[in-house]
């Protein structure tokens, strides 16, 4: 048995034991450009050299989370399906990821708006109301409803789009990966990227039409536009040690990746999305050259204080609607100070789920693509 499994790992690029990185840190990295990003818009506040409508700012956080997603979750089902365990085993990892902190957080945003008094006890009962809840709990919480029109932005929480996103791809990696260990890793990627570039291209199109359509915003919050940039995680992550790691080639890439980002600004709608899918080639690159050879205190921080960037992702736009709910846009705290408001109370809720949700849950994977399973991934 032991001369047939390795080759079929070798063939099929199975993950080795993961090395201490930093793509803990990227992420939360990533996440805290969002909160930033987003606490500048809505509060209309400036921050360092960062203006309102500006541009001037790290706009791919979305972006790094799919990349490094790809690859890890890929390198997950793959472990899973070489150990002989059901894919059942891979939808409960899944599930545990990222389900209990949504619905923990379901349960504590409805509080508040209760305490806010955004809605009534009532409202619960509304369809409207339980649409909304309802959609949050099977983990499509695209739904907003007009009944809280009226809160903060009027969204309670819109950047909540990349979770059936997110959910499409780990549908369709058990896919991905048997297509890899039947045929060929080669013929996987092929015929996802043909998917992925198909995607980006209907998703543009429709996006040039009208992007406030429901089938444009339907096809925007799925996997569809978004599958190449799983995709790079998933090649990068098989193909590294193959690939040429270097500073030059990491300059080589910024330098790419900052001009095609200029070049997002001097197209129309529809290019935009088409030039984000090229920047993402070498922008995924940098991902994994820092999240491999980042300095050694970077890789700690995160050990210490726990991932903190999904509790960031899903808190920072309940902090800024609350904040705007309660006048924050009258206070005198203005500018950067405001916006470093925002970044504490969201690490500070980020804090919470990852030690009193998250990582509670994560502790009942049966395995980990970290390689130990009494260990979160």
């Amino acid at each position: 048995m032991t001369t047939t499994t390795r080759p079929e790992a070798h063939r099929t690029g199975s993950p080795r034991r993961q090395e201490a990185n930093c793509f803990d840190f990227l992420r939360l990295l990533a996440a805290l450009a969002v909160v930033v990003q987003h606490a500048v818009e809505h509060t209309d506040s400036h921050f360092l050299w960062y203006a309102p409508g500006s541009g001037r700012w790290f706009g791919d956080g979305v972006a790094v989370f799919f990349v490094i997603s790809g690859g890890l979750v890929f390198s997950s089902a793959l472990r899973c399906h070489e150990s002989g365990r059901g894919w059942s085993e891979y939808f409960r990892n899944r599930l545990l990821r990222i389900a209990p902190a949504i619905h923990v957080y379901l349960v504590v945003v409805v509080g508040l708006l209760l305490l806010a008094g955004a809605v009534g006890t009532r409202s619960l009962a509304e369809p409207q109301f339980l649409a909304w809840a309802g959609s949050t709990l099977l983990l499509v919480p695209v739904y907003h409803p007009p009944l809280l029109a009226d809160f903060g932005t009027g969204v309670v929480n819109g950047s909540l789009w990349t979770i059936p996103a997110e959910v499409g791809f780990y549908l369709i990696v058990p896919g991905l990966v048997l297509l890899a260990v039947r045929r060929s890793v080669r013929l996987m990627v092929v015929l996802t990227a043909v998917a992925a570039v198909l995607g980006c291209g209907l998703h543009a199109y429709l996006v040039g039409v009208d992007p406030d359509a429901l089938l444009s915003r339907l096809v925007g919050v799925s996997v569809v536009p978004w599958l190449g940039y799983f995709l790079l995680g998933v090649i990068l992550v098989r193909v590294w040690d193959r690939l040429p790691q270097s500073g030059p080639v990491a300059l080589a890439a910024l330098g790419g990746y900052a001009a095609l980002t200029w070049a997002q600004h001097q197209v129309g709608a529809s290019g935009r999305v088409l030039v984000a899918m090229l920047a993402a080639v070498p922008l995924a690159y940098l991902v994994y050259w820092v999240g491999h050879r980042g300095p050694r205190v970077l890789r700690g921080l995160t050990a210490q204080i726990g991932d903190l960037s999904f509790g960031a992702y899903i808190w920072h736009m309940p902090v800024i609607n609350l904040l705007l709910w309660a006048g924050a846009d009258h206070w005198p705290v203005r500018g950067t100070a405001m916006v470093l408001l925002v970044v504490a109370v969201t690490l500070t809720g980020a804090f919470a789920s990852w030690h009193l949700v998250e990582r509670p849950a994560l502790r009942l994977k049966r395995y980990s693509v970290r390689g130990d399973v009494s260990r979160p991934a």
